[in-house]
């Protein structure tokens, strides 16, 4: 029964409004779609979908009552809208906004109501919206325009901005969803842009009176403003200008939009009439084309900025004006520093005028724009002005030209014709003089036909009219008065200049060759003796004066001709004539030049030939050394250093080379010092196993040998040593002593008188021999006789030979046969005197105790007492002596520690101590294998080779002593000891010692 009711209720909710919508295909179901539905105001759906529900549904009536009581009570109150509606059309016909008011709020409740109340609120909707709106679309303008009119331009942009709203809801309602999402965007985007309008308006007016404000200074006195200040303020209006163009551009453009739209829609839709959304939208925004005022928007932002573009131009305008009228008083007064300044300064302007005009280009209009103004003539006056300043420019370069050269006619003191002048602005001097007397000849006609038609081809063709153009004219006729008579001062001066800086330059280049020569026949070095040769340096010098000469001449060459072509009235003075005559000259001696060049050139090539050829087996010799010495050919090793040294020497000789010089010093002292440490180390095995064998024989008795052997070890130690060594020259000593002691005991097969001396004694020992025998056979008579002859004998050898050892011992027996009873006496006093006179007269005393000795070795004390003589003269090594035992020890540890610590610096101490403790204790082998160490060690000090500068030294030395230049010789060698490591080389010291001894 219920359910039958509710669907009784639904049927006649339906009869309000006959006709239905169709339900959609919403995935909702129930009555949460019921819900949705009455929330659209789709009544007659929500109806539809209950008696659905109802059908499917029938426990939940009381749900579905209360949404039908929902639905009548809306379409109640729809119904009395309407009723209120038809009254205010009665009574209140003019009232159109409370018509638009009530026909919205039904539309509120009622979206879908029956067609003729549907057709009923569309017509009276559209008559009351035409009216309604018609009037606001008044009231919007004339606030707007009134705004405008008050420069409050953002109150009007907003005003105007109020506007689009109007037949707004109607426009998203009919249009396509994507033209409204469109112009919702720039409705979105209007907005934004009028808050930027609004937030740059200050800033621009404030750009603009800062701007203003400078363009205006000076202005009572004639004088422009302070055109880089303008130039920074206008970069802060120029700023403001383009932000606000981009604005009002883009608001045009959105006008532009809505106004196109409108016409293309307007061709393909009846429908669309004036009365719509856009042709009121462009309107608000680009104003009404019929107005003749700034209007809309758009309006709003041109009031701005349009009396602002106006008054900056008259500003720019003026300020260019002032500028330039200040450049030619300047011009015309004298002072071209400060009317060149003023010019480059009105250029500026111009500049200035152009970038405003650039600025004021970026609002961008259509034909049918309000307020569009030509700067057509804007622009060309600033091209003018700037074209102009350039003229100007030039004419006052001329003005300057020519005051520099009435300046230097006659020539000033820092205008001198030196060579500097020449070579910076000698061509310039002559040329100058030339071209400004040539002006001043033609300067009227060039300024009249060609520089006059240019200008008044530029002022025709710029339309147009400025005082710039007869400015110029006036000050270019006084440039001409003043240049009339200028061709009269400067050719005689130009040629007379021309001569003496050429003159100059061309000693200067007699200067550089003789120069370049210098270094080519060689330099002197502050010695006094060295010369050092330069042939690369010199060619270089040559090839760059050759270069420069060349130059020169086509300088003098160039003047020349100028001054052969100086008319021949000007020509014919004695000044000119002598200037063209020197100029000849000067040419001659270039061409002369240069063939010396290139002979010294040629010259110079050969000599660096020979320099490199030297240079090259001085390397291959390096190299050679090199390898020697890897094989441990010292001998060879120390030639090719040698010869090295000799050929690098002889490539220096030829070029002088400081970076050869040092490298090879380098390199070759290097290599000189590894071949002496190198070789060293053999030199210290082989002088102790020389050494050893000395001592060897020596001990054996064998002086002669020993002497020969110690020779042997001392010459082989100088091969790498300078300083002698101290050991072999000790046991030279001894070895010489000992020889000293013997020295004519015996006589040489190489003597002289050894045969008649060996006769001698061979006759003496056959007489010796008989008379023995005789005695022996009781001749004593007979052998006396013999005896006494064969001691002349002996006595004739004493004379040459006193101490002969043969000849003293026959001597002693020859007596012993005669008398032996006396000899036994003899022979006691002869030990005796031996022994109290050896110290005296030790060789006479050593030698008769030795003939002694050999005849009675078994005489009580003679054995001790030859030792004692050999000890006292060091022909024997005396017994240890405790004492100097322990000194030895003492000295050899000392040494050790300063051997195991490596300090290098007391290497020569420890070998001091050493020599000493091997004196003390010959037998001391720690001592001597320490030794040998050190000396390897601290490797030769001998020096292979010397420095480059040292062995031409030491050649000169050579070549002077060879001349019997004893003296100088001398003192080059000198000055060769003053260097440690030169005074190391044995062949200085061996040049020193055949110096010294021809002194």
């Amino acid at each position: 029964m219920r359910i039958t009711c509710v669907r009784a209720v639904l049927i006649l909710v339906f009869l309000f409004v006959p006709t239905l919508a169709s339900a959609g295909g919403n995935p909702e179901v129930g009555l949460p779609k019921v819900d949705r539905l009455i929330k659209d105001r789709n009544y007659n759906e929500a109806l539809l979908a209950l008696a659905e529900y109802m059908d499917e549904h029938p426990e939940d009536f009381d749900g579905a009552q209360r949404r039908i009581r929902r639905i009548i009570e809306l379409r109640e109150s729809y119904n009395t809208k309407a009723e209120d509606l038809l009254k205010v059309l009665t009574e209140e016909p003019t009232n159109d906004k409370k018509k638009l008011d009530m026909i919205t709020a039904m539309e509120a409740l009622e979206k879908n109501p029956n067609p003729s109340t549907q057709n009923f609120i569309k017509d009276t909707k559209a008559a009351a919206q035409f009216t309604f709106y018609r009037a606001k679309f008044d009231e919007i303008m004339r606030d707007g325009n009134a705004y405008i009119d008050s420069s409050l331009y953002a109150n009007a942009a907003r005003t105007f901005a109020e506007g689009y709203i109007i037949y707004k809801q109607e426009f998203d309602e009919t249009s396509e969803p994507s033209l409204v999402a469109s112009v919702d965007s720039v409705l979105g985007e209007t907005g934004t842009l009028i808050a930027s309008f609004e937030a740059s308006v200050p800033k621009l007016s404030e750009a603009a009176q800062l701007f203003s404000g400078v363009l205006r200074e000076g202005s009572d006195s004639s004088l422009p403003p302070d055109i880089e200040r303008a130039e920074a303020v206008w970069n802060s209006l120029a700023v403001e200008l383009k932000r606000m163009s981009e604005i009002r551009n883009r608001i045009a453009e959105i006008g532009w939009y809505y106004e196109d739209v409108f016409a293309r829609m307007s061709e393909t839709d009846e429908i669309v009439t004036e009365n719509s959304f856009l042709p009121f939208a462009y309107r608000f925004t680009l104003g009404r084309k019929t107005g003749f005022r700034y209007e809309g928007i758009l309006g709003s932002i041109d009031a701005l900025i349009n009396p602002v573009l106006a008054e900056v131009d008259a500003l720019c305008a003026a300020a260019l004006d002032r500028s330039w009228q200040s450049a030619v008083r300047d011009l015309e007064s004298g002072a071209l520093s400060s009317g060149t300044a003023r010019i480059a300064e009105t250029a500026r302007f111009a500049a200035l005028g152009s970038a405003f005009v650039d600025t004021a280009s970026l609002s961008v209009y259509r034909d049918d724009t309000w307020g569009r103004t030509d700067r057509t003539g804007s622009s060309t006056l600033y091209v003018h002005a700037a074209a102009c300043s350039g003229i100007l420019n030039e004419l006052a370069e001329l003005a300057a030209r020519k005051n520099d050269l009435d300046s230097r006619v006659p020539l000033l003191p820092e205008d001198s014709p030196n060579s500097a002048a020449f070579r910076g602005g000698a061509v310039r001097f002559v040329t100058e003089r030339d071209a400004l007397s040539k002006e001043a000849a033609s300067l009227e006609q060039l300024m009249l036909q060609g520089r006059d038609d240019s200008r008044n081809a530029l002022s025709a063709a710029s339309g147009v009219t400025t005082g710039f153009t007869s400015d110029i004219e006036r000050w270019n006729d006084t440039l001409r008065s003043g240049l009339a008579d200028l061709q009269k001062k400067v050719y005689t001066e130009a040629v007379l200049w021309y001569a003496s800086a050429a003159g100059n330059a061309i000693g200067e280049r007699r200067v550089s060759w003789s120069d370049s020569l210098a270094l080519l026949e060689g330099v002197p070095q502050p010695d006094s003796v060295t010369v050092f040769y330069y042939p690369a340096e010199s060619l270089a010098a040559f090839t760059g004066l050759r270069s420069a000469a060349a130059k020169d001449k086509t300088s003098v060459q160039s003047a020349l001709s100028w001054a052969r072509e100086i008319p021949a009235r000007f020509r014919e003075s004695e000044g000119i004539r002598s200037g063209i005559t020197s100029l000849e000259s000067m040419i001659a001696y270039l061409d002369r030049l240069d063939s010396d060049i290139a002979s010294a050139s040629a010259r110079a090539n050969s000599r660096i030939l020979q320099a490199n050829l030297a240079k090259q087996e001085s390397e291959l010799r390096y190299s050679q050394a090199l390898a020697s010495l890897k094989r441990n050919d010292f001998q060879s090793a120390r030639d090719n250093l040698q010869r090295s040294r000799e050929k690098a020497n002889q490539s220096l000789s030829w070029q002088e080379s400081k970076t050869f010089r040092t490298e090879t010093d380098r390199k070759l002292e290097q290599l000189g010092t590894d071949i002496t440490r190198t070789e060293n180390e053999a030199v210290v095995r082989e002088v102790r196993i020389l050494i050893s064998s000395g001592k060897n024989f020596y001990y054996q008795g064998n002086f002669d040998q020993a002497e020969q052997v110690l020779n042997q070890a001392k010459a082989r130690w100088s091969v790498t040593n300078i300083e002698p060594n101290v050991e072999v020259t000790n046991w030279l000593a001894i070895v010489n002593t000992a020889l000293s002691m013997k020295t004519g005991r015996t006589i040489p097969v190489s003597a002289p008188l050894y045969p008649q001396m060996s006769q001698l004694l061979s006759s003496a020992n056959q007489l010796y021999t008989e008379g023995k025998e005789l005695i022996e056979k009781g001749k004593r008579t007979q052998a006396i006789e013999l005896l006494t002859q064969a001691k002349e004998k002996l006595q004739q050898l004493k004379l040459v030979y006193p101490l002969n050892e043969d000849a003293g011992q026959l001597t002693l027996k020859i007596d012993q046969v005669i008398d032996p009873a006396a000899f036994k006496v003899s022979f006691r006093q002869k030990v005796e005197t031996a022994r109290a006179t050896y110290r005296s007269e030790p060789q006479k005393a050593y030698s008769e105790l030795l003939d002694l000795y050999k005849l009675d070795p078994a005489y009580p004390g003679i054995k001790r007492l030859v030792d004692e003589i050999e000890v006292y003269l060091g022909i024997q090594i005396p017994p240890p002596d405790p004492k100097a035992l322990a000194r030895s020890s003492e000295l050899t540890r000392s040494a050790q520690k300063i051997y195991d610590a490596n300090t290098r610096s007391m290497f020569q101490i420890a070998l001091d101590q050493l020599d000493e403790a091997i004196k003390l204790n010959p037998d001391n082998q720690n001592a001597i294998a320490l030794k040998d160490r050190v000396q390897t060690a601290i490797g030769g000090q001998s020096v292979a080779v010397l420095s480059g500068n040292d062995e031409a030294k030491y050649q000169q030395a050579v070549l002077e002593l060879q001349k019997g230049n004893k003296i100088t010789a001398s003192a080059l060698v000198e000055q060769l000891l003053q260097n440690p490591k030169s005074r190391n080389s044995a062949k200085i010291q061996d040049l020193k010692k055949r110096i010294d001894s021809q002194l």
